[in-house]
């Protein structure tokens, strides 16, 4: 197995961060894990671990209040997905996002909302408004 760029998150990584940047404050630990995993999915130290290793690679940043650490987004959610959905297309279409972009649309898995969605998004962009 390959090891994780610093710059790629793991999936338990993705549900931390998914956690924080819907949060408008910063959070502790023990915010994080009964949000993340309300019935006991995950133990305390493993998710201050993995929030200390999301410092370490930049994602996070760590303030002390008192005894409690603080955590709070370093990045915000659209640069890590840009990120994200860039490797993907690099790895699977040779850096083709819009090979990635027909192999979704043509895989039957977008219901009817999705296509719509995906024709006003396209219609927009068209006329120049996004």
């Amino acid at each position: 197995m390959m090891p994780r760029k610093k710059h790629e998150l793991s999936a338990a990584e993705w549900e931390l961060m998914q956690v924080i940047w819907d949060r408008e404050a910063a959070v502790s630990v023990r915010e994080v894990l009964e949000t993340a995993y309300p019935n006991d999915e995950k133990a305390y130290t493993t998710v201050q671990t993995l929030m200390n290793i999301l410092v370490d690679k930049g994602f996070l940043r760590r303030k002390k209040s008192g005894m409690v650490n603080l955590y709070s987004a370093a990045v915000k959610r659209e640069k890590v997905l840009d990120a994200g959905i860039a490797q993907a297309a690099e790895r699977m279409f040779s850096g083709s996002v819009g090979a990635m972009a027909s192999f979704l649309v043509n895989s039957r898995k977008l219901s009817d909302d999705d296509v719509a969605e995906l024709r006003k998004l396209l219609d927009e962009k068209e006329r120049g408004e996004s």
